[in-house]
């Protein structure tokens, strides 16, 4: 079963309003994009002359998808990139421990199926890429992966790096790894199914931390056809695209500035800081990863050495679309926002922006979990929007017979204590301070009597507070959505191998609604 939300009841109106207009065509957010979220057929006609360095990427994906052991669907697909009618539906995300939370997945199955929708529509063909940004160095964002404890509360498994700072493609599988992927699985709850979470996920020797990530990936989808690629694996193909990128440094800063500036006129917050925005990362003596601060300089080494250099948020995209033949890009709010300020660098480096494709979002319940919800008088979306009070809904599960009881003893305590205030306060006004007192201290006591008497009460009618405490966390852990939370491995864990196939028919593509998605818990 499935139920739709309305994402402006979920985001935060003013952290996500540009990618809310933008999805929903309202306000001025066109402007900052060229294209709307289904203008595939005129994102088709504006690159089917533009230049790639097909040949080369080709033979570059080729060698590192098939070390991974990719599918032959796979395969094919990156040997058709080599063709002038094959393009991308591209989805891009951070390699996170375990793949990261589980809105990875999502993004990646809205490209497979946006792909293939595609396909049937354009004169075209379209390969799903997934674009893992291992030049990432924000470490402390891929570090952990989230499980849930027997009680319902959110534990998270976590390791350390003394490289911290090194690009993530630096990342060995060390013994942190291993003993945070160790406990991990230790804390998921034995079930059927555990045993093929291992064999998907456990890491394999010889690989490093990315190519773990990827390999995960490819044994998900790469009967699906998803291509994956780590920009390192193309930066020796793009050299001259780089060189560009330095040379045009400061127009990159004048066009940002000039499109934060724009942005906030129409109300919407930049999502990129343009003062630090549009460079180039390179190593120290150290191997760390530092912004080119003097881009001149670099020019001679960049053309002889591009694996030397690497992009930061600005322009990652830029460089993924003059590498690959994308025609969608699949995203989330934030990376939308990205895309706002980059119009004008695109037009800059001559490349077509791609089609900005909303990734499909969901929540999932399981089918006991809905059942309960509804048995406390509560709901997912009720959750999800922020409309459960707890206690006021474990309150709302006794009888008013039972809840008047407490409610006329403490009038009746009121109305018996009332006629001694004029009287006490004749004889020593100090008195009345006295007699507050009394009335707060019998209140608070019948207060507490009727907490306790509700949770006995409540408890013999089979209702607990944890428990609901425990259903509220299942569907927004840490007080945030569920997909940005736990990763892939809790839902396979609790829903089996047949949670990826649900998600492929899960919902109308082009509906950019939050899901609820109820399933059956085949956990054992």
């Amino acid at each position: 079963m499935i139920a739709q939300l309305d994402p402006r009841t979920l985001l935060a109106a003013a952290d996500n309003r540009l990618y809310l207009d933008y999805v929903s065509g309202t306000g001025s957010a066109a402007q900052f994009f060229s294209h709307s979220p289904l203008d595939f057929a005129a994102a088709l006609q504006a690159r089917r002359q533009q230049a790639y360095p097909r040949r080369q990427v080709s033979l570059l994906l080729s060698e590192y998808n098939s070390r991974l052991g990719a599918h032959p669907k796979t395969l094919e697909n990156i040997e058709a990139l080599d063709d002038r009618s094959t393009f991308c539906v591209i989805a891009g995300q951070q390699a996170g421990f375990l793949g990261g939370p589980v809105y990875t997945a999502y993004k990646i199955i809205t490209a497979i199926r946006l792909a293939e929708s595609l396909q049937g529509e354009l004169d075209a063909r379209l390969v799903p890429v997934f674009w893992l940004a291992t030049e990432d160095h924000d470490f402390n964002e891929i570090n952990h992966a989230h499980y849930a404890k027997s009680d319902g509360e959110i534990g998270r498994a976590k390791f350390g790096w003394e490289l911290e700072g090194h690009p993530v493609s630096d990342l060995t599988i060390s013994p942190a790894v291993l003993q945070a992927y160790a406990e991990y699985m230790d804390n998921l709850v034995a079930g059927p199914y555990l045993t093929q979470i291992r064999a998907w996920s456990a890491p394999q020797p010889g690989e490093n931390f990315g190519e773990w990530q990827a390999r995960m990936w490819l044994k998900l989808f790469s009967d699906h056809g998803l291509v994956v690629v780590e920009p390192r694996i193309l930066r020796p193909a793009g050299g001259e695209w780089l060189a560009s990128a330095l040379r045009h440094g400061d127009e990159i800063d004048d066009r940002l500035a000039l499109v934060s500036q724009h942005l906030s006129q129409n109300g919407y917050a930049p999502a990129l800081t343009p003062e630090q925005s549009g460079r180039l990362y390179t190593f120290d003596a150290a191997g760390y990863r530092v912004r080119v601060e003097r881009p001149q300089e670099h020019l001679a080494q960049i053309q002889a050495h591009p694996e030397r250099y690497s992009t930061d948020a600005a322009l990652r995209p830029l460089f993924a679309d003059a590498m690959l033949p994308v025609l969608a890009s699949v995203l989330g709010p934030g990376e939308t926002a990205y895309q706002a300020m980059l119009r004008p660098l695109y037009e800059l480096f001559g490349l077509p922006q791609p089609v900005l494709f909303p990734r499909r979002s969901y929540t999932i319940v399981a089918q006991g979990e809905a059942q309960r919800l509804t048995e406390y008088g509560t709901s997912a979306d009720a959750i999800l929007t922020g409309q459960l009070d707890l206690d006021a809904a474990f309150r709302g599960l006794v009888p008013a017979s039972e809840q008047q009881l407490f409610a006329s003893a403490l009038q009746q305590t009121e109305a018996a204590l009332l006629p001694l205030r004029p009287y006490l306060s004749g004889i020593d006004p100090s008195l009345e301070k006295t007699w507050s007192q009394t009335l707060a201290s019998t209140t608070r006591s019948l207060e507490t009597l009727q907490e306790r008497a509700i949770k006995a009460r409540l408890s013999q009618l089979g209702f607990a507070k944890g428990e609901l405490r425990a259903l509220q966390n299942a569907l927004l852990p840490r007080g945030r959505l569920q997909e940005r939370v736990m990763p892939l491995p809790h839902f396979v864990n609790r829903f089996g191998p047949s949670f990826v196939d649900a998600l492929f028919g899960a919902g109308d593509l082009q509906d950019f609604s939050h899901a609820i998605l109820t399933l059956e818990d085949r956990h054992g």
